[in-house]
């Protein structure tokens, strides 16, 4: 079943997108979906949110590129994943990150809170120089091992070899091997720190799933190679 790449243009391919994000994310289990689109009353409701969401940042940010993967014989969208080009990196101390789309005064919005941020300071302390990041990239389940992945991983590899910039991805633990089959080394690991006094019941739930992200990184023009590559600070 062939597949074409395109780069996204127009706002209703979200229509599209946003649901097979989500149904990525739940197959195999992925521990970060519910702190990014997280469901209140409906999935339907939470889906459009997220929805709402990343059409905005798409729009307010020129160095944000979705490209989606297209079923030649359906018409269906399959895949979709959003690149970042940043050709400036701000030293300037990371701000405290408000998680709006979660119930205001929530146990919830607090936990997401706190893991948003080291995510984030996560990738900043590392990546000090100009690149490309990989935010997420997604294949329904039904469309897998069918070459969708390698199609939306190429654009960026390849955008990053015509701009000379390496490229990233902040990766949950069963992305890591399919990364290193496009190219990308493991380089760190993050798993975040989550404790507070006296936490509640649900916040020990929430703390016991895996967090645990992985930098995934590409060099410049090449394949990474270990024991020879290194980030440069």
């Amino acid at each position: 079943m062939p597949f074409t790449l395109e780069e996204v243009k127009d706002e209703k391919d979200f229509d599209e997108i946003l649901p097979v994000l989500f149904a990525a994310f739940g197959e195999p289990y992925n521990s970060l979906r519910k702190w990014f689109i997280p469901v209140h009353t409906t999935v339907e409701a939470a889906i459009e949110d997220s929805k709402m969401r990343n059409i905005k940042s798409w729009k307010q940010h020129d160095g944000i590129h979705w490209v989606k993967a297209v079923d030649t014989e359906s018409g269906k969208i399959v895949g979709a994943a959003e690149w970042e080009i940043r050709q400036e990196v701000s030293d300037e101390p990371l701000k405290p990150i408000n998680a709006s789309w979660h119930i205001e005064g929530s146990e919830e919005k607090v936990f997401a809170e706190k893991l948003l941020i080291q995510l984030k300071g996560f990738m900043k302390e590392r990546m000090t120089r100009p690149h490309i990041e990989l935010e997420q990239l997604v294949v329904h389940p039904d469309y897998r091992n069918r070459g969708a992945g390698g199609l939306l991983t190429g654009w960026g590899i390849q955008k990053s070899d015509e701009l000379g910039l390496q490229i990233c991805v902040e990766s949950v633990p069963f992305g890591v091997p399919i990364y290193e089959k496009y190219g990308f080394g493991n380089l760190d690991c993050l798993n975040p720190d989550m404790a507070i006094s006296n936490p509640s019941a649900k916040w020990k739930e929430y703390e016991a799933d895996d967090l645990r992200v992985f930098l995934m990184w590409r060099p410049v023009g090449h394949d990474y190679r270990a024991g020879e590559d290194k980030l440069q600070a």
